[in-house]
């Protein structure tokens, strides 16, 4: 018997509630292995006291065709700019899982075509944007998009942590312009983009051979290469995508700078990568504590900035 699961996309309950306006797709609830039924069709309106039904059976879970997913995209980047326009509108819950559906999406897009496209740049500004409001209202609120993102992909659940912690990092350090935060929080969602380009994938490594090692070097340049091209990205987005692998002994990759020659956001997602890193499990490793994740950083030295090291230990340590 053909998988059929394979061919059911779940999708957002909170964010299904939200509709108030004719669906564009057809709506699942799975019935048991294998076992889909359709429960609201293109053009119905929700029922929600049908939903609540649903809800009193312990059905919390929606799912559309792997062929109309792509219609449900449409609408989850419709909400990430209304909660851009409108955050008030939101709950906290709902805001949540909008950032979580949009670059769920966005980066999935960009995995499966190996480019970055105009649109992507769009939704990963709503969802850096909609990073920012959030973290800025409370910094614990980026373990509760995390934990959102707890059975996500590795890349998926790193890509949005970086990018929430660079954003933390830069306003505990002093950054003021919105659009340099913007800038920070935009080079932690993209800095690994070069990864989908390697002929292997280094989170299931522990160790790396010298030729995977040599191919491993290369991703900054690729991330750049992928974003130089397209419009509305700015070049210093670019730059942190690019030199987020250097060090301030010089010991980094591509190009090997040393301290001043590193670009100060740059240095901020560095220490946010390495940070998240940690604190995530590997297939060979189990999750870093907090303060040992700390630790451990402290004790590369010479790997990364100071200051900002110090920023993060003051900023992680009493939340975290």
């Amino acid at each position: 018997m053909d998988n059929l699961e394979s061919n059911y996309i779940d999708i957002s309950f909170a964010l299904l509630k939200r509709l108030n306006r004719p669906l564009i797709f057809d709506v699942y609830v799975k019935r048991g292995e294998n076992s889909f039924s359709k429960i609201f069709k293109k053009g119905d309106l929700l029922d929600f006291d049908r939903i609540r039904v649903y809800e009193e059976k312990g059905i919390d879970v929606f799912y559309v065709t792997e062929e109309e997913h792509s219609l449900y995209c449409i609408y989850v980047e419709k909400l990430g700019e209304v909660l851009n326009e409108r955050a008030q509108s939101f709950k906290p819950n709902e805001a949540h899982e909008v950032l979580k559906e949009l670059s769920q999406h966005t980066l999935k897009e960009i995995q499966e075509t190996l480019e970055v496209s105009s649109a992507s740049i769009k939704n990963a500004k709503n969802v850096v944007d909609g990073c920012i409001r959030r973290v800025s209202k409370d910094p614990k609120n980026v373990i509760k998009v995390m934990k959102l993102l707890s059975h996500q992909p590795y890349q998926l659940k790193h890509s949005v942590s970086v990018s929430m912690f660079a954003v933390l990092l830069a306003i505990a350090d002093g950054m003021e312009s919105d659009l340099n935060i913007q800038s920070v929080g935009l080079g932690g969602f993209f800095h690994d983009i070069g990864i989908g380009q390697l002929t292997f994938d280094p989170e299931d490594q522990k160790f790396l051979t010298a030729e995977q090692r040599k191919e491993m070097w290369r991703h900054p340049e690729l991330g750049k290469e992928m974003l130089k091209q397209v419009k509305g990205i700015k070049s210093d987005v670019v730059q942190i995508v690019l030199q987020h692998h250097e060090q301030p002994n010089g010991h980094g990759y591509p190009n090997g700078l040393r301290g001043p020659e590193i670009y100060y956001p740059a240095k901020i997602v560095a220490i946010a990568y390495a940070f998240c890193s940690l604190i995530s499990k590997k297939s060979y490793r189990e999750a870093y504590p907090v303060s040992k994740a700390v630790e451990k950083l402290k004790e590369d030295h010479g790997k990364y900035d100071k200051k900002i090291l110090e920023t993060l230990t003051k900023l992680v340590l009493p939340n975290f």
